[in-house]
């Protein structure tokens, strides 16, 4: 009988993401199932659990790649903006366009809860932080170069565009309001960048 070939585990990591990553955005979350991703690769269900410990271990890698992704777009489109209450806004706008164009995997993002028993990975945490100090850096000359005071502002400003995201992708945003979330989001950056500088 010949060997039964070597299994590249790097490269059915790889597969595994993917097709998760692309089952959830087509299906959301409750579309997700290790048994799913094991039929539609060709392998024993236990395999999958050879290169990710948990179903929770998988959305947790969606979610950093999610990370990385949004990331390098807001990097790429704040790029060249001197002024920092311009370059907040359009990362604004890169924010709810995101959500928009993908809107499964946003919602993954924010909304998954991890098993009892399970905690956050220092490596999940270091992306969230790396997006929490793109923004803060842009706030910190408008708090003059108050460190604190720029990463509280950063915090601020990811909750509340979360809310209206999460209202307008949820469609309520018609129960309060005809404005989009584009609109409310360059109302609530612009606003809240004010009182900042004022503060200061």
């Amino acid at each position: 009988m010949g060997r039964k070939p070597k299994i590249d585990y790097q490269e059915l990591k790889e597969r595994i993401l993917q097709l998760a990553m692309e089952t959830v955005a087509r299906e959301g979350v409750s579309g997700l199932s290790t048994r799913k991703i094991a039929k539609q690769i060709g392998c024993a269900h236990g395999t999958i659990y050879n290169v990710f410990d948990n179903l929770d271990d998988i959305i947790l890698q969606i979610n950093g790649l999610s990370l990385d992704r949004l990331r390098k777009q807001l990097e790429r489109d704040v790029t060249g903006f001197e002024n920092p209450q311009v370059a907040v806004s359009q990362l604004a706008k890169t924010y709810t366009d995101y959500c928009h164009s993908n809107y499964h995997l946003w919602s993954m993002l924010v909304d998954h809860k991890l098993s009892q028993g399970n905690t956050i990975p220092q490596w999940y945490q270091d992306k969230i932080d790396a997006l929490f100090s793109l923004v803060s850096e842009m706030i910190l000359p408008l708090v003059a170069d108050e460190k604190e005071r720029a990463e509280r502002a950063a915090r601020v400003l990811w909750a509340s565009l979360h809310g209206v995201c999460s209202l307008a992708m949820d469609g309520k945003l018609n129960v309060i309001n005809s404005d989009t979330a584009e609109v409310l989001a360059d109302s609530l950056i612009r606003n809240y960048l004010k009182g900042l500088t004022q503060d200061r």
